[in-house]
């Protein structure tokens, strides 16, 4: 689908329904859709062997027999500090392993089975999770419009049935009506300030730990305010550079302390007063911009999807760049896809996918080269416009047209961005969504 251009209520892109894991690691036993081939590679030794080799090649040890947990999870081993949390690569540099993906299908959210399999205390523990928010914000709005109604938004986030919370957001309101002046940028209003009229609304969605995505959270913000003139007289090329500032600085520090995290971006740069909005996106993370129409709604794609299962050209670039495909993932290029492979063909982070000393030089065909697109807005026959950024936890379940519609019938009934947001989350959970999910809605 071509991004940035009007999308018929019908037919849309299919869609997959739920994805495994952004990242997939695997030890000892493949969770395979087909139980008896798996069982059989298993008796044969044949996956097992391939496996450890894969792993011994890269000088990191194989866990301990034994040492995985309920969904995957490692237990108590040797140099794991187990008071650290955030990615399944630990700082001894041993592997964490995942159980609870298919490597044939992985497409199936299971909606029912696993709840029936879970004991009291841990029906109680994911009734928790499905309720944990990371920085939910309540509505927002701007001050200082000179649009004659205010920026509204709503973010929700949830852990979802995922053990660990691995998305991140951030929203800043710029000032309309905004001129030129002294600022600080360290402090809200000093950053409001220097984004000038243009506000600000991003998520992140983490794989491998959850660091990722929070530094990419809190500094592409700063970045951008930072580069204030630029931001006003370019703002494509100053998205386009803070993005890919982000990712020398994470990689940076990725380095240094061995983290192995990545992380998608959606990313909208909202002007009403100019009437343009800036999105820029790495990975699967999408943004649509919706409005009223006179016979349903109005729907554009502002960004591209960075997923080989869903991308043609995606997948023509990761083969140009001699990269790996295995069953519609991004496979490593040293190890077996087996063992360790990526959902997304394009990321912030993922140090082991991009470096030499992990790589053997061999090049993965995972880069964090941003998709940028500007799209007009705040026509004067527009009415009900808004846009809905969401990760792969909601677009895995709930097609453009479905969250668009949904929108526009709840602004009908007054609702606010928050308790939209909420819904959209509580409606793409109920489709059988099993990812962490977030969701933000811009009302313009």
């Amino acid at each position: 689908m071509d991004a940035a251009t009007e999308v018929p209520a019908e037919p849309l892109t299919p869609q997959s329904s739920a994805p495994g894991p952004d990242i997939t690691l695997a030890t000892s036993r493949p969770a395979d859709a087909d139980a008896a081939a798996a069982d059989q590679a298993l008796a044969t030794g044949a996956v097992a062997s391939a496996t450890e080799a894969d792993v011994a090649s890269t000088g990191l040890p194989l866990l301990p027999t034994g040492s995985i947990g309920i969904g995957g999870a490692v237990d108590d081993v040797a140099g794991v500090n187990p008071n650290k949390s955030g990615s399944r690569w630990n700082e001894s540099g041993m592997l964490s392993v995942r159980t609870d993906w298919s490597s044939q299908d992985d497409t199936s959210p299971q909606r029912s089975s696993r709840s029936e399999a879970l004991s009291h205390s841990e029906l109680e523990s994911y009734s928790r999770d499905l309720q944990a928010c990371r920085r939910t914000l309540t509505t927002m709005v701007s001050p200082r419009s000179s649009m004659g109604k205010p920026t509204r938004y709503g973010v929700h986030s949830i852990q979802n049935r995922r053990r660990e919370m691995e998305d991140a957001h951030r929203a800043v309101l710029g000032v309309e009506g905004w001129s030129p002046s002294a600022s600080r940028p360290s402090s809200r209003e000093g950053m409001e300030a220097s984004l000038g009229s243009m506000s600000y609304f991003a998520i992140f969605d983490g794989h491998a730990g959850s660091r990722a995505a929070e530094f990419a959270g809190e500094r592409l913000c700063e970045l951008l305010a930072a580069d204030r003139a630029a931001l006003l007289s370019g703002p494509a090329e100053a998205l386009r550079r803070a993005l890919a500032r982000t990712e020398e600085e994470w990689l940076q520090m990725a380095r240094a302390r061995e983290l192995m995290d990545g992380t998608t971006a959606a990313v909208a740069l909202v002007d009403r007063a100019g009437r343009r909005c800036l999105v820029g996106n790495i990975g699967d993370s999408e943004i649509i911009l919706g409005s009223r129409g006179d016979s349903g709604p109005n729907v554009k794609v502002l960004t591209e999807v960075h997923h080989l299962k869903r991308s043609p050209a995606e997948v023509e670039r990761v083969t140009a760049a001699g990269g790996r495909i295995w069953r519609g993932r991004l496979g490593h290029p040293k190890i077996s896809p087996q063992v360790l492979s990526l959902s997304v063909s394009r990321a912030i982070g993922d140090l082991f996918f991009k470096e030499d000393k992990y790589t053997d030089g061999v090049q993965s065909g995972l880069t964090a080269e941003a998709y940028i697109a500007t799209v007009d807005i705040c026509a004067e026959d527009a009415k009900d416009e808004f846009l809905v950024i969401g990760c792969d936890g909601l677009w895995d379940t709930v097609k453009y047209d479905e969250a668009a519609g949904f929108v526009l019938e709840r602004l009908q009934l007054n609702e606010d961005p928050q308790a939209i947001s909420e819904g959209l989350v509580a409606r793409a959970r109920e489709a059988g969504s099993s990812d962490n999910i977030t969701v933000m809605v811009v009302v313009l």
